[in-house]
């Protein structure tokens, strides 16, 4: 088993390493500083593996041995914090760093710089015995405070406006977040072996998720960019029903929201998913999911013709697309053609 543990810390060295050499020499393309805190994060995480490798092969891991091992209580708290400045970044949330990691910072330096005497821990006899102590109730708490940390991610609020990510990508960050985070706790309260060969996993497919969505997905968006460039309306308005969706999407530009399906554009208008999708299809001849993406498209072709050197990519971040798969799919089915052989007919 200790040689499995070692190739496998071998394998998250390597990974991290690329991923970090891959999201720092493409880390000026975004507006912000998402990939730059990833790719040091990546590299931070390299040489945590590389020294678990090294420590592993020379039998010195202190916490195969006892329970809520100081050093895997408290430095996970200080990888958490880090965790969570990529995903501010992505979502332009307004909030002081310095308010979300005060708590865990005085946390890590109590922990580490207090001074505290730390009971070792072996069986769980041994925690019960200890457990009215102040170094292990405080391991303890550390640890549960790490878990609603984890947590506190899902809890952000989503803006399209501000957010250069979709939600659902906010939310599998989140969700795969709070995994490891739980399954750090479960290993440091129950030493199973194979608890740990997995959170090593998930931390490995974490970093590999993230690095292929911000290089092979996601699409940057553009402060240059207004809905008053090109008004794309339909033929025909109704009274009613008809008049309030095109209402919500043109005033509101809910066209653009990321987010926008049937459900949440229904809610929007406090009525029927049934009554809004038959509007539309009697008003369009189309599908809401059509209708919309053929005006996300139509909005892409006609700012085009008329700047044939925009960016394409940002282009389909602004009209409501977050990814770019998503988008070149849609693209070429409404107008038959891939962006790219779009862009080089109207330049030649």
């Amino acid at each position: 088993m200790r040689y499995l543990a070692i190739v496998l810390h071998i394998l998250m060295t390597v990974t991290f390493f690329i991923c970090g050499t891959l999201l720092w020499k493409r880390r000026k393309e975004p507006e912000d500083n998402s990939r730059t805190f990833q790719a040091l994060f990546s590299w931070f995480s390299a040489f945590f593996t590389l020294m678990f490798s090294f420590r592993t092969w020379a039998g010195t891991m202190t916490a195969d041995g006892a329970f809520l091992e100081p050093e895997h209580t408290f430095v996970p708290i200080f990888i958490q914090m880090c965790y969570f400045f990529y995903p501010l970044e992505v979502v332009q949330f307004r909030i002081s760093r310095a308010k979300v990691h005060a708590i865990l910072f005085l946390l890590l330096f109590i922990g580490v710089c207090g001074g505290i005497e730390y009971t070792v821990i072996h069986t769980y006899s041994d925690l019960w015995i200890h457990l009215g102590e102040f170094n292990v109730w405080f391991r303890l708490f550390a640890l549960t405070l790490m878990l609603f940390y984890c947590y506190a991610l899902l809890l952000l609020p989503y803006d399209w406006r501000k957010s250069s990510a979709s939600k659902k990508h906010i939310l599998i960050y989140a969700s795969m977040f709070c995994l490891m985070g739980f399954l750090h706790f479960a290993e440091q309260i129950t030493h199973i072996y194979w608890i740990t060969l997995v959170h090593q996993v998930v931390w490995l497919f974490f970093f590999v998720l993230i690095t292929y969505f911000e290089l092979k997905e996601r699409l940057l968006p553009s402060n240059s960019l207004t809905v008053g460039d090109v008004k794309v309306k339909p033929e025909t308005k109704e009274k009613g029903l008809w008049n309030r969706i095109i209402t919500a999407l043109d005033e509101e530009e809910k066209w653009r929201d990321p987010e926008l399906d049937l459900n949440t554009l229904s809610y929007y208008l406090h009525s029927n998913r049934t009554y809004v999708g038959d509007a539309v299809k009697s008003n369009t001849g189309m599908t809401f999911n059509e209708y919309i993406n053929r005006r996300r498209i139509n909005y892409v072709v006609e700012h085009l013709k008329q700047h044939p050197k925009e960016n394409i990519s940002q282009l389909f971040h602004f009209v409501g697309y977050t990814q770019r798969s998503t988008a070149v799919r849609n693209f070429q089915k409404v107008t038959g053609t891939t962006p790219a052989e779009f862009l080089d007919r109207i330049k030649h």
